[in-house]
């Protein structure tokens, strides 16, 4: 599934909060999560976000006898600039746990505005049960996507 959040502010004025490492780490830490820290890099033309942050999920009960609730995440984004405002790609680090999650990202300049969108995959290496887990990490990342792009908006409204 492809999220997507459309702003009437422009590519320049999206960006700039989205390259605001203090803006991120207000996001995570007011959309309940336990700690947050974050690295911004712009090296020439590409530019890399790097965030760690401690969350605590509620899992299914199948979920809950393999991973820890508590968690440790590690999002690694690296942007470029495109025609019409910035591509990149991004990989999340579940500490400790057999889940690779990565996505393809953009915000693009639209005819009223700009779009974000995020394409998240995930796979894991559980026996039995890896596509359940797949689904379910899928649907919280998701969330977790349309929430923090939610929170984003506010700083426009």
């Amino acid at each position: 599934m492809t999220v997507t959040c459309k702003f009437t502010n422009s590519v320049d004025e999206v960006w700039t909060v989205l390259c605001d490492p203090d803006f991120r780490v207000e996001r995570s830490i007011a959309l309940g999560e336990l700690t947050a820290e974050c690295d911004v890099e712009e090296d020439g033309k590409t530019v890399k976000v790097h965030m760690v942050r401690e969350v605590v999920r509620e899992l299914p009960s199948v979920l809950a006898k393999i991973f820890n609730a508590k968690q440790v995440l590690e999002f690694v984004e690296s942007w470029q600039p495109v025609k019409n405002g910035w591509q990149g790609t991004l990989a999340i680090d579940v500490k400790g746990q057999p889940v690779q999650i990565t996505a393809n990202v953009s915000l693009l300049e639209t005819a009223d505005g700009c779009e974000y969108s995020v394409s998240h995959r995930c796979k894991a290496k559980i026996p039995l049960i890896g596509g359940k887990v797949e689904k379910f990490i899928l649907s919280q990342t998701d969330s977790g996507a349309v929430d923090e792009l939610d929170y984003l908006k506010t700083k426009f409204a």
